[in-house]
C-alpha cells in the first residue's frame, strides 16, 4: 500500500512558513527546507515541482488557516445577542489569545509576501486582497449590526474601521518582535476595543 504522503506535505508547508516569517521568502532556500522539513530533496519535489508552486500553495494553505480562525471567531461570538456585545466580544477573543503568548507572535504570511511583491503572481496578491476583504466584510457587518442598536458618537466610516482591526495587528506583530513584548498586541486590540466603546456608547 502507498504511503500517505499529505503529513510529510502539510509538515513542508508548515515548517516553510515559519521559515519565510523569519527569513522572508526569498530568503528561504530549498535546502533550509529540506533541514527543517527533514525530507529529501528528492521528497521535496515529489510534493512541489518547483518554488513557485509552494509559495501558491503555501499561502493557499495561510489563507485556509486564516478564514477557518475568522469563522470559530464568528461562531464562538453568535450567541451574544446584543450586537455591541458581539462586537467587542469578537475582539476580546484575539485580546485573550494574544495574552497568552509568552513570546511575541511570529508574524502574518500576508505581510511577508506584500514585503517581495515582486517574488509573486498576480493570483497570490489576490489571495491576499480576498482574504484581507473577507475579515473587513465581517468586521463591517458586526459594525453596523452594534451601531443600530448603539447610535455612534462620532462620524466613521465603517470599512475603515473594521480594516483598523487588521492595522492595528499587523502592525503589533512588528512592534512586538521588534520590542521583544509579546503582550503588545494585546494591549493594542484591548485600545481597539476601548476605542469601540467610545464610539457606541451603551
Amino acid at each position: 500500500m502507498p504511503k500517505d504522503g499529505s503529513k510529510t506535505r502539510r509538515r513542508i508547508l508548515d515548517e516553510t512558513t515559519q521559515l519565510v516569517l523569519e527569513n522572508g521568502f526569498a530568503g528561504t532556500t530549498i535546502d533550509q527546507i529540506l533541514e527543517r522539513s527533514g525530507i529529501t530533496k528528492g521528497s521535496f519535489f515529489y510534493h512541489f515541482s518547483s518554488k513557485a508552486e509552494l509559495a501558491l500553495e503555501l499561502m493557499e494553505h495561510f489563507v485556509k488557516a486564516d478564514m477557518q480562525e475568522l469563522q470559530v471567531s464568528l461562531e464562538e461570538t453568535l450567541a451574544i445577542a446584543e450586537p455591541r456585545q458581539r462586537l467587542l466580544g469578537f475582539v476580546q477573543r484575539f485580546v485573550d489569545i494574544f495574552k497568552e503568548l509568552d513570546t511575541p507572535y511570529a508574524g502574518c504570511l500576508y505581510a511577508s509576501y506584500l514585503y517581495e511583491p515582486e517574488q509573486f503572481s498576480p493570483d497570490i496578491k489576490q489571495k491576499v486582497a480576498d482574504a484581507l476583504l473577507r475579515w473587513r466584510k465581517e468586521l463591517v457587518a458586526l459594525i453596523n449590526a452594534a451601531a443600530a442598536k448603539h447610535p455612534p458618537r462620532i462620524q466613521y466610516d465603517a470599512g475603515s474601521l473594521a480594516d483598523l482591526f487588521t492595522v492595528i495587528m499587523e502592525g503589533a506583530f512588528i512592534t512586538s518582535k521588534a520590542l521583544n513584548d509579546a503582550k503588545l498586541t494585546s494591549q493594542q486590540l484591548a485600545h481597539y476595543q476601548q476605542y469601540l466603546t467610545l464610539i457606541f456608547p451603551d
